[in-house]
């Protein structure tokens, strides 16, 4: 008779609600369903403070979760359980620690910026806030070695220090003063990466009240790709997608792996965000030069209803070789490349958030048949729009 591998009984603590948790239950449980020796007791409150009771009980034999404070880390390590940390923090300094990496979200979104044309760029966080910080300081590292120098929001101590950490990103549609005065005085056209998604939507929001264009002033990108807090934001705002499923599949395999005994070192692990997800906040380009401009919304604005390079050209007044010189100067691609730019993420949004068929997004993206625009889509993108849809679903 063939043993069976004893069940592992794992407690799943996160955050009720937010993209970011979700997505990282989401991996763990698909991580569960492909063995037969793990149970999930998922524990779902705003803020941990405090374990449970029934956690304390000596049923569980190990921990996934947000590790808040140092004094539940504390809590969590009296159990004698092995704990995967997946807030990032380091609240308890004897268990692997994993996070989103900061280097990589800043140069998908220093490379989005330069790329969109613009000079000027600005970092938002909540300063003291461990992510933010972390992310602040990839972004200003990689600007510096590239010769320039961004914009960082400061607020003064006393409004850094009236905000519990905790609290910082949940704040809502609320901002203080000092963000909207950091706002005002920024040169503009200006590019911010957001240190997460509720950071951006009070970018937003200040924006608006203080009649700032967006996003023709100020263009944003948040980080966590929130779906349902981007959507609500009015511009909608362009997100950079964590692989929070693969966290969460990552934290359920180190887990099991210290439960048989494996020696794993306790220290931050990081992990790689998706891809950046474009949505209206960042919907213009940028460039010094008016003509680069102009063309640049001719194309935003047409290139989906199947505008030419030529017809680009005489609308812009200048000949193809001209423009295509002003275009790689000032954008690094040429007209075409920038046509052809617009129509990718315009499929590209329409497959992740719509149930139009292929041939319908090829027809809104400017194709004239399924065939054409299925064989540009995987020219440019390695995958064919189905796959490619398949694959945004399981995430």
């Amino acid at each position: 008779m063939i043993a069976m591998p004893p069940i592992r009984h794992i407690a799943l603590l996160v955050p009720a609600g937010g993209g970011y948790s979700r997505g990282i239950c989401r991996g763990v449980a698909t991580y569960a369903l492909e063995r037969d020796d793990l149970l999930i007791f998922p524990y779902e409150r705003a803020e941990f403070m405090r374990l449970p009771s029934w956690l304390k009980k000596g049923n569980i034999d190990g921990v996934i979760g947000f590790i808040t404070t140092p004094d539940l880390g504390r809590q969590i390590t009296a159990l004698g359980v092995p704990l995967v940390d997946v807030q990032g923090e380091g609240n308890c300094p004897g268990s692997p620690v994993l996070d989103t990496d900061p280097n990589v979200v800043a140069h998908m979104a220093v490379d989005f910026f330069l790329q969109a044309g613009f000079i000027h760029l600005a970092f938002c966080g909540y300063p003291g806030l461990f992510f933010s910080d972390r992310r602040s300081d990839a972004f200003s590292a990689i600007l510096q070695r590239r010769g320039r120098s961004p914009h960082v929001y400061q607020p003064s101590t006393k409004v850094s220090a009236s905000i519990k950490a905790q609290f910082k990103e949940r704040r809502g549609l609320e901002y203080e003063p000092e963000l909207a005065a950091w706002l005002a005085q920024l040169p503009k056209p200006v590019a911010i990466l957001a240190c997460n998604d509720s950071r951006g939507q009070q970018i937003i929001t200040a924006c608006r009240d203080q009649g700032i264009a967006m996003p023709a002033e100020v263009c944003v990108i948040g980080v966590d790709n929130d779906d349902i807090l981007c959507r609500l934001c009015r511009p909608t705002l362009t997100s950079i997608a964590p692989d929070t499923e693969g966290i969460g599949q990552r934290a359920a395999d180190m887990l099991m792996r210290l439960l048989d005994g494996e020696v794993i070192e306790p220290k931050l692990y990081y992990h790689p965000p998706l891809r950046v997800v474009e949505r209206q906040s960042t919907d213009i380009t940028t460039a010094e030069h008016p003509v680069v401009v102009a063309a640049s919304r001719v194309i935003r604005d047409r290139a989906c209803q199947g505008i030419s390079v030529e017809q680009v050209c005489e609308l812009s007044g200048c000949s193809r070789s001209t423009l295509d010189s002003l275009f790689k100067k000032h954008l690094g691609r040429p007209v075409a490349g920038e046509v052809l730019r617009v129509r990718l993420n315009r499929g590209q949004r329409l497959l992740e958030n719509t149930s139009l068929s292929v041939e319908e997004v090829g027809r809104a993206c400017g194709f004239t048949s399924a065939t054409y625009f299925c064989r540009f889509f995987k020219r440019e993108t390695g995958v064919t729009p189905a796959l490619y849809r398949s694959r945004v679903f399981k995430r």
